[in-house]
């Protein structure tokens, strides 16, 4: 086959990933899993999750059920939560649920959002938490 310098340079680039960025992971409305996700980058989850989950930036979309907690640098919340959070940024959409404490250094809640727990400001020293999390190989830890 052949390819001209710009084809070759194109079709070089693996799939499903981001110029600049590492891939989000999945986890598809069909799917459950149990057990702990550590990610050093980003997760969305549409299906169900029981199990703690640590990761730079984690969507909780409109169909997915997650059961532990959370500590993440970003959180953007559209389903439904039972667990702690603990994140520099939270978002919760109008179609959130969560049931548990929130730990951030900032958050919003849209109207319809659904909160039963207590939120807590941190400043800066959550941040430095944040940076102190051990490295993360991209390793789940799922039993």
């Amino acid at each position: 086959m052949f390819f001209n310098g710009r084809d070759r340079k194109q079709n070089s680039q693996p799939s499903g990933r981001r110029q600049g960025k590492e891939a989000i992971s999945l986890i598809s409305t069909d799917l459950l899993v149990t057990g702990n996700l550590v990610s050093p980058g980003d997760l969305q989850i549409d299906g169900s999750v029981e199990g703690d989950i640590h990761c730079q930036s984690l969507t909780i979309g409109p169909t997915a059920s997650v059961t532990g907690n959370v500590t993440a640098v970003d959180v953007l919340i559209r389903g439904t939560h039972y667990g702690n959070i603990e994140a520099r940024s939270v978002t919760l959409g109008k179609s959130a649920k969560v049931m548990g404490n929130i730990t951030h250094e900032t958050i919003a809640i849209e109207a319809g959002a659904v909160l039963d727990g207590h939120l807590a400001g941190r400043n800066r020293a959550l941040g430095a938490a944040m940076d102190a999390l051990p490295a993360m190989d991209g390793v789940a830890d799922v039993t």
